[in-house]
């Protein structure tokens, strides 16, 4: 029968491992947002510099064939 035996580096990387593991789970589960509530989390839109696109002809300024607004079933997700 062989002991196992545990070391102080082991204890070290477990610990690390489970340290990342939750952070990985705090920000998949929405626990960390950079944005207020109701504007898309992470990702921030420069509403100057898309307007300077669109009157430079860079965008247009038409909505896309396939937008439709967002109802509250995909504002849950």
């Amino acid at each position: 029968m062989r002991a196992w035996h545990v070391h102080g580096h082991d204890l070290g990387l477990a610990s690390l491992v489970a340290l990342e593991l939750l952070v990985i789970g705090v920000f998949l589960g929405g626990g960390y947002s950079e944005g207020t509530p109701g504007q898309g989390g992470w990702r921030r839109v420069d509403i100057a510099e898309v307007s300077r696109r669109v009157e430079a002809g860079d965008l247009s300024a038409r909505e896309a064939l396939w937008y439709r607004e967002a109802t509250a079933a995909d504002r849950r997700q």
